[in-house]
């Protein structure tokens, strides 16, 4: 259970590193890290929703 909540919590991370600088990226149409923004913004999201499913199975079955 331990390393579920550890994976969760990196993902949501790593989720929200990705999105920030995405996001900023493409609306302020400027190249922060000298890589895509879309491609930040797509994996931000995809870590992002990842981890908060994990987070999510965790509590769901800890409260049944």
């Amino acid at each position: 259970m331990d390393t579920k909540k550890i994976l969760g919590t990196v993902l949501i991370s790593l989720g929200l590193l990705g999105l920030v600088p995405g996001i900023l990226g493409i609306f302020d149409k400027q190249d922060m890290l000298g890589l895509n923004p879309w491609a930040l913004a797509i994996l931000g999201g995809i870590f992002f929703i990842s981890g908060v499913g994990i987070v999510q199975s965790i509590r769901s079955r800890t409260e049944v």
